[in-house]
């Protein structure tokens, strides 16, 4: 277990589905928007303790 009380395994969905800019710590919310964005295919980031974007990928000219 980490220090916040989380799982490693947690930890690792939190890092491949949630954009942690540094000095913001890794939460239990932050597992919640990980898991979410884990079945709706999306990601997330975290912008404030609390507070988050959903990342969209849009097509740039080359990819239309």
């Amino acid at each position: 277990m980490s220090d916040h009380g989380l799982t490693d395994d947690e930890v690792d969905l939190v890092r491949a589905f949630v954009d942690v800019p540094p000095g913001l710590a890794v939460d239990r919310t932050d597992v919640q928007r990980a898991r979410l964005a884990q079945q709706a295919g999306g990601r997330f980031r975290k912008v404030a303790p609390g507070l988050y974007e959903i990342v969209a990928h849009t097509a740039g000219p080359a990819e239309l």
